[in-house]
């Protein structure tokens, strides 16, 4: 059975659109352009109190990678009684040409596959790469995808890859991808990465390798299309899906209400 979950994107708006990158000091520090209205220690707390049981971290919104702040965010998570599902990796092109970029890339991501684990977190969310699809980039990828797989799985920790970048846009490449990953990369599908004139049969074909998925629903002038939302969720329950599914929701202020409002749709389905 399906379970709800939530992404910090969706409260990208209310955590002040924080990011996280090098400082000038080579360090890393977490940036933001807005004054934030809760912090990342929040969000175990508000998901509970929504009825969500499982989160989903972006790993820009951590403000810092430090032992005292990962034990207060494992701290927040543990007393809220929520699962962490994943951190979202959204950092480095492990499909890069630039060999020297690339091994920089790998390096980082598995500093935050560190994180995760350090976090209890069982999973985390890995971009298959954003060159251009040829039989090279597809292989860089798929060598960085097994080797970070290899290093998380000694961390109890399991790689996933998301339709997601110009590498993995299209079904066919992201299946390519995964069968030549041997089983051993799994998948976070996001339904919004998809192009609404080809989302149903595009969904349809990476949904049953699915893990996890991303629940975007689409707007037209601030209302919800409830019945092509109705018939993703749908596809996802007929493919056998049977994990966190995040509700994701970043453009307005009034974030809660509308995932609120895309929880009520989805457990329509769901029941």
């Amino acid at each position: 059975m399906p379970r709800l979950s939530i992404s910090s994107w969706s409260l990208h708006q209310l955590l002040g659109r924080a990011w996280y990158e090098p400082d000038g000091d080579g360090e890393f520090a977490n940036r933001s352009d807005e004054t934030p209205q809760i912090t990342l220690l929040d969000v175990p707390r508000e998901a509970a109190a929504h009825g969500i049981g499982t989160v989903e971290l972006c790993h820009f919104h951590l403000a810092s990678t430090e032992t005292p702040y990962l034990e207060a965010l494992s701290s927040a998570i543990s007393t809220a009684e929520v699962e962490l599902f994943s951190i979202l990796i959204d950092t480095g092109d492990i499909a890069g040409s630039d060999e020297t970029h690339r091994s920089a890339d790998l390096q980082t991501i598995a500093g935050w596959i560190d994180v995760a684990a350090a976090l209890g977190a069982g999973h985390v969310r890995v971009i298959a790469g954003d060159a251009p699809v040829s039989d090279e980039a597809i292989r860089r990828s798929v060598e960085g995808l097994v080797s970070l797989a290899q290093y998380a799985k000694s961390k109890n920790v399991q790689v996933l890859t998301e339709n997601f970048k110009q590498l993995a846009a299209r079904p066919e490449t992201c299946l390519q991808i995964l069968q030549q990953c041997g089983g051993s990369v799994g998948l976070c599908a996001d339904f919004g990465n998809f192009p609404a004139t080809s989302r149903t049969q595009d969904l349809a074909a990476v949904l049953p390798k699915a893990n996890s998925i991303h629940a975007k629903a689409d707007y037209v002038d601030g209302v919800i299309e409830q019945e092509a939302y109705i018939n993703n969720v749908r596809l996802a329950v007929e493919a056998g899906f049977d994990g966190p599914m995040s509700l994701i929701y970043q453009d307005a202020d009034d974030v809660w209400q509308r995932l609120d409002e895309m929880k009520t749709v989805m457990e329509q389905v769901l029941r």
